[in-house]
């Protein structure tokens, strides 16, 4: 045809290239079939001889079926809309049956131009074999595509950061080269290692890369040696550590792996150390910058979990601004606080599917792992509320499947004579069961409480606890372990008799007090007194009797069982606020007058005893021991010593001294409590208050002057007259305030 010659000889447009293609389709074949048809390919049917009859050249060659299509000339044709901004073919994976057909010398210019005319669609398939960048991010977009849907923003943000991570590693031979050869700043190590320079390098991994050392605050030989003294006596009390550390040849896959761990453990190892304490300032202050890292987000594994959870059961002083002299609970408030940033932390890490043993998302090692630093933060959680009276961080950290000794394989003995801290952990889980089950159910809620108290449905609670407390010391009371594992499960059980029965007496004192209101024809301290007075024909005289048992129990095993300097000294916070807390409640009850004359004396006996050892105990006098010995002194303190002038003779300080020894004796022989108020506002779990009333922030008197006695620190101005009267606070009978003991 001549249509060719009446075509414009330099333009090219869309109207002449369709007539240059129909003029082309004119000389080919009218027919092919129908996998050449849709590969868009050239398709010769000369394969049998005959023009124009299957079997085509290509589906000889590939063996498949060749059926002839149909002519498409004619009618109606729908054209599809060209695809716009679609990706070059140069920056598409190669396709799999194109780089087949490629062999194809007789078939290569016809696949190019069709496929550049006609770019096919996207398929994520793995290149054969995958050597360039474009075929690597193509394959993980894929592993994303074939993943589970994702149920919330953070499993779609977490893919997204997957597929980053992945398009991220690998750097090429050439930089990881030049990385090695050159610095910080550009300068290549080797010439600075020839120059003599070697100060200037900075190690990237191991124990000269851990930040304390880096900085010359601590040499490797002071880091090993603390964390040897960690190993040998603070982890038995809780071994969340995994052993392998506590290797010598380890310390370098420990500052590596587990930054967060070994700085807590530095931290605890450091803050007894009275000839270098700039060691534990160093320790104290890195500690402090990783948990504000982790509070505000900073990325984290279960290390981090458990070196929180380790923070909280020692509490070292260094990471408090300031320190009281007299213990006020500061460390009470720092472990609430630290535990509940682990249990935070664990939840976002999935701790908690490990209390399921069916959903295993890890090795075994690495899951044993998890799964004992979340049975840990379940154990912290119940102890700290229990301890202050708080509600639990979270209802649902619990092991839901009943975990024995055989889940945490790490605590197992390795050989014989190893102490079986598995055993130990799980007779610890069982009481701590116990005691988050009384603190549900008898200290839920003040409003739930006061109802019940008043109603007196506690009693078969009480009686089915001790039941069960009962019970767990007949399965763990004769478990074989050490001295000290043994001591600290038997201060475990007498404290939470103590936290059980205790709820019986604060009812009783409810009880008496709704009476009280009723018959107003005598006072309320004198009334109290009376009622308790004669606590055997009490109702409730069972429990006040075992509660008062319990406490002496306590206190009798600190002063004759542990050693204040060997055991004592190495255990966790909470034993040395148990016997706080039990010399407390001690003292509330007495003041209720249900001690007699020689009970008391006994007791008073009992805790000057206890002040002792925690003083020996101590490492110096800002240590937990000597601050809330103090506190002890000033609260059992019943002398009245006002404390000389300055400007005071050696002489009249004898007179002072023998003035207030009649005092005392005067005070005696009229009534014994006196200064003290049988309704006083502080509960026994609050030592905060305890604090404000021994310092004479909400009474002032007897404990007022003893604390300027202890603290030789004068509270009045110059020239002030101190009281000289007795002021008792008075109770105003509201069942909403906090528990009196």
């Amino acid at each position: 045809m001549d249509r060719e010659d009446q075509s414009p000889p330099v333009e090219e447009t869309p109207r002449s290239r369709a007539r240059a293609r129909a003029d082309h389709l004119m000389k080919r074949v009218s027919r092919a079939c129908l996998h050449c048809r849709q590969r868009k390919s050239k398709c010769d049917l000369d394969g049998s001889g005959s023009p124009g009859v299957p079997p085509c050249q290509r589906c000889a060659r590939e063996n498949r079926e060749c059926v002839l299509g149909s002519s498409n000339r004619g009618g109606r044709r729908i054209r599809k809309n060209k695809i716009k901004n679609f990706t070059p073919e140069s920056n598409l994976p190669p396709r799999r049956d194109s780089v087949m057909e490629a062999a194809s010398p007789s078939n290569s210019d016809t696949h190019q131009t069709a496929s550049s005319l006609y770019p096919g669609p996207v398929v994520f398939l793995p290149p054969n074999p995958p050597t360039t960048t474009a075929s690597m991010s193509v394959d993980d977009e894929d592993t994303a595509s074939i993943g589970p849907v994702p149920r919330n923003p953070s499993d779609a943000w977490q893919c997204l950061t997957g597929i980053a991570k992945r398009g991220a590693e690998g750097p090429s031979s050439e930089t990881g080269v030049e990385s090695l050869r050159t610095g910080p700043g550009g300068v290549s190590s080797y010439s600075a290692l020839q120059n003599g320079s070697a100060t200037d390098f900075q190690p990237n991994t191991g124990i000269k890369a851990y930040k304390l050392v880096q900085s010359r605050s601590l040499d490797p030989g002071t880091v090993w040696q603390l964390v040897a003294r960690y190993a040998e006596h603070f982890h038995p009390y809780l071994p969340l550590v995994p052993r392998k550390y506590f290797d010598r040849s380890a310390l370098d896959a420990f500052a590596n792996n587990e930054k967060h761990l070994l700085t807590a453990v530095l931290t605890i190892a450091s803050k007894d150390l009275v000839e270098r304490p700039e060691i534990h300032e160093y320790c104290s202050k890195y500690m402090h910058e990783l948990i504000s890292g982790i509070a505000a987000g900073a990325d984290c594994d279960v290390e981090a979990v458990e070196a929180l959870l380790l923070l909280a059961e020692w509490e070292p002083q260094g990471l408090r601004p300031r320190i009281e002299r007299v213990g006020r609970g500061e460390e009470d408030r720092a472990a609430w606080m630290h535990v509940g940033l682990a249990l935070r932390s664990g939840y976002f890490l999935g701790l908690d599917r490990t209390s399921f043993r069916g959903d295993s998302s890890g090795d075994t090692e690495t899951e044993a792992r998890r799964r004992l630093a979340w049975t840990s933060c379940y154990i912290s959680d119940r102890l700290i509320s229990v301890r202050i009276g708080r509600a639990f961080w979270s209802r649902g950290p619990g092991p839901m499947t009943g975990l024995v000794s055989q889940d945490f394989p790490s605590l197992q003995p390795v050989k014989d004579g190893d102490e079986n801290y598995a055993r130990i952990f799980q007779a610890t889980l069982d009481l701590t069961q116990l005691y988050g089950n009384v603190h549900d159910v008898l200290y839920s809620g003040m409003r739930t409480s006061n109802q019940m108290m008043l109603m007196g449905d506690y009693v078969k609670y009480v009686d089915d606890f001790r039941l069960a407390i009962l019970r767990w010391k007949s399965l763990w009371g004769s478990l074989s372990c050490s001295i000290p594992m043994k001591v600290t499960l038997q201060l475990s059980y007498e404290y939470l008799r103590l936290y059980t029965n205790a709820f019986a007496f604060q009812a009783a004192i409810s009880q008496s007090l709704v009476s009280k209101i009723q018959n107003d024809n005598q006072s309320q301290r004198e009334y109290l007194r009376a009622t308790f007075n004669n606590v055997a024909s009490m109702q409730d005289s069972r429990f006040i009797y075992e509660s008062i048992d319990a406490a002496k129990a306590y206190l009798t095993i600190l002063v004759d069982v542990v050693h204040p300097e060997k055991h004592l000294h190495f255990m966790p916070l909470r034993f040395y606020l148990y016997s706080i807390y039990a010399a407390v409640f001690l003292y509330k009850a007495r003041s209720f007058g249900v001690m007699s004359h020689s009970e008391e004396m006994k007791v008073r006996d009992l805790v000057t005893r206890t002040t002792d050892v925690l003083k020996q105990a101590s490492g110096g006098p800002d240590d937990i021991g000597s601050r809330y010995s103090r506190l002890l002194e000033l609260l059992w303190q019943q002398k009245s010593m006002p404390t000389a002038p300055p400007a005071e003779t050696h002489q009249n300080s004898d007179m002072l001294v023998q003035n207030n020894t009649a005092l005392s004796h005067h005070i005696s022989d009229q009534s014994s409590y006196v200064h003290f108020s049988p309704a006083n506002d502080f509960s026994w779990l609050d030592l905060e208050a305890v604090g404000d009333y021994v310092s004479g922030d909400q009474i002032s008197g007897t404990n007022t002057l003893a604390l300027d006695t202890f603290q030789n620190s004068d509270l009045f101005q110059a020239g002030q007259d101190r009281p000289q009267t007795w002021q008792v606070p008075n109770w105003s009978g509201d069942m909403s305030s906090s528990l009196l003991f």
